[in-house]
């Protein structure tokens, strides 16, 4: 995992789990994590020594990724994410089956006799879009 990984991924955990920690514990974690402070400075500042900070900060990684394999927040946090982008993808998809502007005109001046002349293609590949978009609207809603 390269360096910008680690970051982000403790950025997340701490995001939802930093609550967590005692204030001892968050300060010295967002002062390595957020300020990017050397185990050196942190130590200086805190009154501890290097060695101290080194634990402290394992420890406090190895409590967050804990919390996160009981509670999956993260986790459920990507799925839902990307159960948005994949519901995003279908309405840009039924957008470009039936543009706005035909939408409207259908609506508004020929509803039912627009309808009909939509050729069957279309119209299945519209059925199979909002097929898939109510699918991907009861996965979310799942895990919500």
């Amino acid at each position: 995992m390269s360096s910008v990984e680690k970051v982000v991924e403790q950025s997340l955990l701490y995001d939802y789990y930093g609550e967590l920690l005692t204030s001892h514990q968050r300060r010295i974690y967002e002062a390595a994590v957020f300020d990017n402070l050397s185990l050196g400075e942190i130590a200086e500042e805190t009154g501890i020594s290097r060695q101290g900070v080194y634990d402290l900060l394992k420890r406090c990684d190895g409590k967050l990724k804990q919390y996160e394999n009981s509670l999956h927040l993260v986790e459920r946090q990507e799925r839902v994410r990307k159960l948005a982008e994949k519901m995003e993808e279908t309405v840009t998809e039924l957008r470009g089956l039936c543009p706005a502007d035909e939408l409207l005109e259908r609506t508004a001046l020929h509803s039912v006799a627009q309808e009909h002349s939509m050729d069957l293609e279309t119209q299945e590949q519209t059925s199979q879009s909002l097929d898939r978009l109510q699918q991907l609207v009861h996965q979310l809603l799942e895990e919500i």
